[in-house]
């Protein structure tokens, strides 16, 4: 401080026009504001060596550029033949290009970071007055009291303000047909009757955390990724941080395993691309410890040394190693189990395997189940064909192309959860991976999508905070409209430990859940829901593509539309535009419209194996694609007649409503939307497909003489519009309960 008021006090003559106390505060403030600053973007970029001196380091720095460029800019002031405050106009300029520079460094646009860096100038100003008003003596103690009771009530009513929503909770959301949540089990979002016992393995050198170093229970040898890491791609500064480079990678992980006789599902947990400084590994004990108590083994591995760090980037090719190390665990793990001297010790059926992740964590967990795609010729994986993965979990996952291809998951279950609210993957890219998991006809194997409207990135794991975006991006993020991070988790310790109870153990009791979320609904948290599910038990009668007839299709099915002004094929978009690799029937009305679904008896003859059980829909609200006078339009109504020897027709709402768009506000302000990154959150709103399962058992109850074999003619009723659907498919499953 001493050499901030010494910088200020010159003998220059028009200098000491201005070395003033009122523009030494205003200084100071600059001073401070700038000091703020360069601390936020400091945490956004985290040298490892710990909060403390990251913070002593950056506010050092700060320090130094602070003197040293309102010298310089001092000294061009000089230069203009006018009686300016160089020091002052210095400190200005200095705050607002650093504000600047660090929004431009977290890649938002040149606008966005112009209007926040002058705001910060302006607001940096205005604290100066408010300083100096303080400071100076000549204003009375009373005005002085007053006025910072009045910033006090101001700061007060800013925080606690809450702007207005839409109420998902006002939104009825019917019940659920009591043939479908029949034989539901407890809540399996609770511990089970295991007791649980944890402990780590891990390299015994690891340089930052002692569970996976001198304090590891269990030793593990180092790999070799060179073939997926390039030398050039592991920088010194990589090296120096984690004490190994690309051809020595660490096997470390965190175990929650049951105690008790038998063998265990194993479980493995893999996080995403998070800050590398910023560990994440710990941040699934949750699920851990829940799944070991039901029953699981489940495993929380360590990928930080592949994660981005300002410092030292990202391995170019880091989701195929994130998969190649996942698949490296499992085969340490196997030699675990048949080594005696160690927890695993014949504890791990090695046939019943689900691997799940989070972000780009979730990518890799689908193409270590589809690795011969990737990794067929790679000899380190030797015996990997003797492990049986049977299904994957996806917490917000990626999508992206590698190498050219993307994971075709066939026959294994797989579980997507994605959030409305996720300001990090914000579109849904997990339901493009859904659309490409198939079964072999009959399998008992399934796929399921629950979406969350509230939810976010960052709270499906406990060390990431709340912010899906890094400083100083993420102050501007929207969270006064986020699902609290307890009750998102909550919501996915349930849907994990319900899906695996199927999925690892054949257990049924919580399928109903995935049909249905409703029949969750006195265990989940309150929050908007949209669920998809299919299995092999599920039969088309139409699908689409780009080359299809909207008229006819196999087997001698054939539909027909009424009354649409619009009636099409086309591809399922993204948020931003981009093709999703599925399609569907895009239909709008104005007036009443209908679709009729002819059942040819071909169809019957050679698809239907067994007898239906459901019939079954999946569709999407459309009216983000309305005008926006129309956007606040109650659902589509839509009836549902099915024709056989008699005719049953019922509301669609009757087995469960079409819900309403969700609207997503990103930022703290709507505008921001716009203009804080390139398009990513311009798009308020994304197509969400539902599945709608229709029991036939019910049309039997209402009428006795109804046959479910004898299905002829499937009718939507549109009685009433305007109204925008995508239909992506419809048909029959013999799924039971």
């Amino acid at each position: 401080m001493k050499n901030i008021f010494r910088s200020l006090k010159t003998k220059d003559k028009i200098d000491s026009v201005y070395a003033t106390s009122f523009w030494r505060v205003l200084t100071v403030s600059f001073w401070l504001t700038a000091g703020a600053a360069a601390i936020v973007g400091g945490l956004g970029a985290p040298t490892g060596l710990g909060l403390f001196w990251d913070l002593v380091l950056y506010f050092t720095v700060h320090v130094l550029l602070f003197s040293l460029t309102t010298k310089l800019f001092s000294l061009l002031l000089s230069l203009l033949p006018l009686p300016l405050p160089r020091i002052f106009l210095s400190s200005m300029l200095y705050t607002g290009l650093l504000v600047y520079f660090l929004l431009r460094s977290a890649r938002t646009t040149v606008f966005f970071a112009v209007i926040i860096a002058v705001s910060y100038v302006l607001l940096s100003f205005v604290l100066g007055l408010v300083l100096n008003f303080f400071v100076q003596k000549k204003f009375p103690r009373k005005y002085k009291f007053v006025l910072l009771i009045l910033l006090t009530v101001l700061i007060v009513v800013l925080s606690a303000g809450k702007e207005e929503q839409r109420s998902w909770s006002d939104v009825d959301i019917g019940e659920p047909s009591h043939l479908i949540c029949t034989n539901l089990g407890s809540n399996p979002g609770r511990p089970g009757p295991y007791n649980i016992l944890s402990f780590t393995y891990g390299s015994g050198r690891d340089k930052h955390r002692r569970e996976f170093g001198t304090g590891t229970d269990l030793l593990t040898p180092a790999v070799d990724a060179a073939l997926y890491i390039k030398a050039e791609e592991w920088p010194l500064l990589r090296t120096y941080f984690w004490g190994f480079t690309e051809t020595n990678l660490p096997l470390n992980g965190r175990v929650w395993m049951p105690e008790g006789q038998g063998t265990f599902p194993l479980v493995l947990f893999v996080h995403g691309n998070h800050t590398m400084e910023y560990f994440s590994d710990a941040g699934y004990a949750y699920l851990g410890e829940l799944l070991a108590s039901r029953g699981y083994i489940a495993v929380s591995i360590d990928e930080n040394f592949l994660n981005y760090s300002h410092w030292s980037g990202i391995p170019d090719d880091d989701m195929k190693v994130r998969a190649w190390l996942l698949m490296q665990h499992l085969l340490q793990i196997q030699k675990f189990n048949a080594t005696p001297g160690n927890p695993f010790y014949q504890k791990v059926d090695l046939q019943k395997i689900a691997l799940a992740g989070h972000s780009r964590g979730g990518q890799a967990a689908a193409m270590a189940a589809d690795y011969r795609r990737w990794f067929a010729g790679d000899p380190s994986l030797s015996g990997f064909e003797n492990l049986k993965i049977q299904a994957v979990i996806a917490l917000a996952p990626t999508d992206t192309t590698i190498d050219g291809k993307k994971t075709r998951l066939h026959d294994v279950s797989y579980l997507v959860l994605h959030g409305g609210q996720d300001a990090d993957v914000n579109t849904f890219a997990g339901d493009k991976q859904y659309a490409r998991c198939t079964f072999s006809p009959g399998s008992e194997k399934f796929k399921a999508s629950l979406y969350i409207g509230e939810a976010n990135h960052s709270h499906f794991n406990t060390q990431w905070g709340s912010l899906d975006i890094s400083l100083p991006q993420g102050l501007f993020l929207n969270r006064r409209t986020t699902l609290a991070a307890e009750a998102q988790r909550q919501i996915t310790s349930i849907y994990l430990a319900a899906f695996l109870d199927f999925a690892l153990k054949g257990d049924k009791q919580y399928l109903p859940l995935f049909l249905d979320w409703r029949c969750g609904r006195s265990w989940l948290p309150q929050a908007y829901y949209v669920t998809r599910f299919e299995s092999g038990k599920f039969v088309p009668l139409i699908t689409f593509n780009r080359q299809s007839n909207k008229e006819k299709f196999s087997y001698g099915v054939t539909a027909a539309a009424g009354g649409f002004s619009t009636c099409e094929i086309a591809e399922a978009l993204d948020r931003r535009g981009k093709g999703k690799g599925y399609f569907g029937l895009i239909l709008a009305w104005e007036q009443p419209a209908t679709y009729t679904i002819h059942v040819s008896e071909t169809f019957r003859r050679h698809r239907l194996a067994e007898t239906p059980t459901f019939v079954v829909f999946s569709l999407a609200n459309l009216p983000k694609e309305l005008t926006e006078a129309q956007k606040n339009l109650e659902p589509p109504q839509v009836e549902v007649e099915i024709t056989g020897n008699v005719s049953v027709r019922l509301p669609l709402s009757a087995f469960q409503p079409i819900p309403r768009q969700f609207y997503t506000q990103y930022t703290i302000l709507p505008f921001f939307d716009q203009i804080m990154k390139k398009d990513k959150y311009k798009e308020a709103a994304e197509a969400v497909l539902q599945t709608y399962a229709i029991p036939l058992q019910t049309l039997q109850k209402i009428n006795p003489d109804f046959n479910p074999d004898m299905i002829t003619k499937i009718t939507l009723y549109f009685p009433k519009g305007p109204g925008k659907i995508m239909l992506e498919k419809a048909g029959f499953s013999s799924l039971t309960l």
